[in-house]
């Protein structure tokens, strides 16, 4: 989904120079460099002097439904021109740009009319919170195109969240109370984002047994051929069941165009169909699909978002252990990861050993299927949507590659741990998300994206979590 940039021209007649020859100049740098962005730029045709000029600018901007205004001031402008952008109800830009020598006569002034325009938005409109950014240099300037770059990103996430569709199948698992949220918050925080939470388990495993073996031998034999490490024992029962249950998916995505899902993968898979559904999860984020455990709601759209931000596919991880001598954290989780986390070995067939009870002194009871896989070594994000959608948890670090023990299925310990932008040992990691009482859901995304998400969380009034060392003492 892409966006549009309305850019506006600002200037006075006071200063001397050549204000048409470099605002054309920064059009041609700037529709060059928003390509990559997936953005089409709406370019006013006149300059802007007066208050009259910038309302009749305006009239033409509302014509282009931009997503993003962005004001140029080419050179030093009137400051009544900032209280009618500020007011235009749009995500705003303030663009400054160099004067182009080091002394003698002031050519534009441009630097210090974004100062004035950035004090009069703040100081006339504090309640409004207006999201106004500024940003100053040439395009390819480094106080310009990292900082634009972050602003089209955020944009673009935002406008694709706002038209998703998101399904709940099957209610939140039993027992997972932390799961539950207003769903009203989450709509409000996002307008036009649709929710359904009314979809039945029925819906799916209906469609799974009303399939035909002819339909699933092909899709199950390339199933099998893609887990490197082959089909451990207990879930070879489970080949067709594989395909069966993929194919009631995807008829099911076909149907209703859900963008994420939020799945209730236990008990009743384990229950009806001795079978766990993990697999098929990892496969459906495998292919661009969010699929949440457990009816993990805010999870499947903190996923989403995750994946319209980096177009990359992500996962949901437990934190299960964490380690003291080298400051790190085992993201865990029965085995719905997505493959391109794998590392070189790649993932085998195997069983959920947390599905079902187990019987005293005997060996774990395995239900198949789930990916045993431990993750390659790379930086990634975390980001979760928490509270009543009010906050936001931004976290990073690092799966290593060392050698470290860890239990069956999609796991690696995480290292180089940060909460926003601190560095975090894993005890103060941990006493963060424990003291603040936050949901024990972690959705991932390979890559460093906390820049990004900071601005998604000051442009959606969010709540950024705050990090918060361990302390022996009660925290509230």
């Amino acid at each position: 989904m892409g966006i549009k940039i309305a850019l506006i021209s600002t200037s006075q007649l006071s200063f001397p120079g050549k204000k048409e020859e470099r605002f054309g100049k920064t059009v041609t740098d700037f529709e060059a460099f928003i390509k990559d962005y997936d953005a089409e730029l709406y370019v006013y045709p006149e300059t802007v002097i007066t208050e009259k000029d910038a309302i009749r600018s305006l009239t033409a901007v509302d014509a282009e439904k931009p997503d993003f205004l962005l004001v140029q001031c080419t050179s030093f402008s009137a400051g009544f021109l900032a209280q009618v952008y500020g007011q235009a109800g749009y995500p705003l830009g303030f663009w400054a740009i160099p004067e182009g020598q080091e002394g003698g006569v002031m050519q534009l002034n441009s630097f210090c009319s974004i100062n004035m325009y950035c004090g009069i938005v703040r100081g006339y409109y504090p309640d409004q919170r207006i999201p106004v950014k500024w940003f100053f240099g040439e395009v390819s300037d480094d106080l310009f195109a990292p900082r634009m770059a972050i602003t089209l990103k955020a944009i673009k996430t935002i406008k694709a969240m706002c038209s998703a569709k998101v399904a709940l199948i099957g209610g939140i698992a039993p027992g997972f109370n932390d799961l539950y949220f207003d769903e009203r918050k989450l709509l409000g925080r996002f307008p036009g984002m649709s929710l359904n939470r009314l979809h039945e388990f029925s819906e799916i495993a209906d469609r799974a047994r009303s399939y035909k073996e002819s339909e699933l031998v092909k899709v199950a034999e390339e199933y099998e051929q893609k887990a490197k490490r082959g089909v451990q024992a207990c879930s070879v029962s489970h080949k067709l069941d594989n395909a069966r249950f993929l194919k009631a998916y995807h008829d099911f995505l076909d149907e209703y165009h859900y963008d994420a899902l939020a799945i209730s993968c236990w008990p009743k898979f384990m229950d009806e169909f001795d079978y766990s559904i993990c697999s098929v999860v990892g496969t459906l984020n495998d292919e661009g699909i969010p699929a949440a455990c457990e009816g993990d709601v805010l999870s499947a759209v903190s996923m989403l978002m995750l994946a319209r931000l980096t177009g990359k596919p992500t996962m949901l991880m437990d934190m299960s252990a964490f380690d003291e001598k080298d400051d790190s954290v085992l993201m865990w989780h029965c085995g719905p990861a997505a493959s391109c986390y794998c590392n070189d070995a790649g993932y085998a067939l195997s069983g959920n050993y947390s599905g079902k009870a187990h019987i005293p002194n005997q060996p774990p009871i395995c239900c198949g299927v789930a990916r045993d896989m431990v993750f390659k070594a790379q930086d990634v994000t975390i980001g979760h949507l928490a509270g009543e959608c009010d906050q936001l948890l931004i976290a990073s670090g690092s799966f290593t590659d060392k050698d470290k023990p860890s239990f069956f299925g999609s796991r690696g310990w995480l290292e180089n741990l940060k909460i926003g932008e601190k560095k975090m040992t894993a005890r103060d990691f941990i006493a963060t998300i424990l003291d603040q009482g936050l949901s024990h859901h972690y959705p991932i995304v390979s890559g460093t994206e906390t820049d990004t998400l900071f601005e998604i969380a000051c442009r959606l009034n969010m709540k950024v979590i705050e990090p918060s060392g361990y302390k022996k003492y009660l925290v509230y």
